[in-house]
């Protein structure tokens, strides 16, 4: 391994490369180094939806025009019952970007040489100097640890041995279809839903959520999402039906016990390490983006690293514990009877804006 940095960034995927990424562009005075486990850099899930927020962080760490040209905005949509009847229309302020190139444009502002792969950090001990980083290499000593390593975290767990987690009822399924003429779309019906969102050039992305046991997985996930959405209005036959079956991933959504703290003195954890959220509102890879500029320019200023991650602490946990709250809401009233859906068309657009844009 090269030279023992000052900072180790533990994972590499957005919120740890938005860092890495942030810190150079600040001109931050750290030596850091990313570890990631995987064997090289890679994202799933399709395309993400981006906020305001999520941009002008992006802005922040450099990379918000490369973000911008590589983007498509979202535009006019609506949501929709089961049986086709408007529960409302909105435009959002959102850009949509392939995840893989929105992984590539913050991986290309990262500075050369400082990630290493096949690397998965297991744990930390604080020391008299700093925190010795428990590697699957070897331990390695620095200045301060920043978990950027995902719900699953390593340093999250050592933080909190024991944490919990449980399952919320449904897997999630996300995919990129060229069905041509679609608009972005929610439908809701049956404790299930299907979404569809834009990214140009004839390209769409969409997710899905349907009720069933944790742990399952078809052998043909698109032929088992096409039974379960058997009679749903359009586009949802025909996203399914030109969708690239290698672009389907399947992961079952997990709620995560509230962490106590996020930081021990020279550690910290970020993303969805610190406040992993349901995806309805589609926040979780945004709030890391913002997570990452507030850490890069707290770290770009004369300070301890403790003192950079109790103020990193003080100012998201409460926004980012608001944003989860939102978001196991939104899926209650996605799963709600439709009922509860006609009722939700009640809720001033302005109501809606505020809580989808945290």
């Amino acid at each position: 391994m090269p030279e023992e940095p000052e900072l180790v960034i533990a994972g590499a995927g957005i919120a740890g490369l938005a860092l890495a990424a942030g810190l150079s562009h600040a001109g931050a005075p750290w030596r850091y180094r990313l570890l990631d486990e995987r064997p090289a850099l890679g994202s799933t899930g399709g395309a993400i939806s981006l906020w305001p927020a999520a941009l002008d962080a992006l802005d922040r760490i450099g990379v918000g025009a490369a973000v911008r040209a590589a983007g498509h905005p979202v535009g006019p949509g609506s949501v929709r019952t089961r049986g086709g009847r408007t529960i409302r229309s909105l435009d959002l302020p959102l850009l949509a970007v392939r995840r893989g190139l929105l992984v590539e444009l913050l991986h290309a502002a990262v500075s050369p040489g400082s990630l290493t792969f096949g690397c998965a950090v297991t744990g930390y001990r604080r020391t008299g100097a700093g925190v010795r980083v428990e590697t699957a290499g070897g331990p390695l000593d620095a200045a301060a640890l920043v978990g950027a390593d995902g719900f699953r975290s390593r340093v999250a767990r050592a933080l909190q041995p024991g944490l919990a987690e449980r399952y919320a009822g449904f897997p999630a399924w996300r995919g990129l279809t060229t069905a041509p003429g679609l608009a972005p779309v929610q439908l809701w019906g049956e404790r299930q839903e299907l979404g569809v969102v834009p990214l140009g050039d004839g390209l769409a992305y969409w997710f899905a959520t349907v009720r069933e046991p944790e742990g399952g997985g078809a052998p043909d996930e698109l032929a088992h999402l096409s039974r379960a959405f058997d009679g749903w209005p359009d586009p949802v036959a025909r996203v399914l039906a030109a969708t690239d079956p290698a672009s389907v991933s399947r992961n079952d959504v997990l709620d995560r016990e509230r962490l106590r703290r996020w930081a021990d003195g020279p550690v910290v954890v970020m993303g969805d390490a610190a406040h992993p959220m349901r995806p309805h509102l589609g926040q979780g890879g945004g709030q890391a983006l913002v997570d990452a500029a507030l850490l890069a320019s707290l770290l770009a200023v004369p300070g301890t690293p403790a003192a950079a991650f109790t103020s990193f602490e003080q100012q998201r946990r409460r926004p980012t514990e608001r944003l989860v709250r939102a978001s196991r809401a939104a899926s209650r009233v996605v799963d709600a009877p439709p009922a509860v859906h006609r009722l939700s068309a009640l809720v001033p657009d302005a109501v809606v804006r505020r809580i989808l844009s945290g």
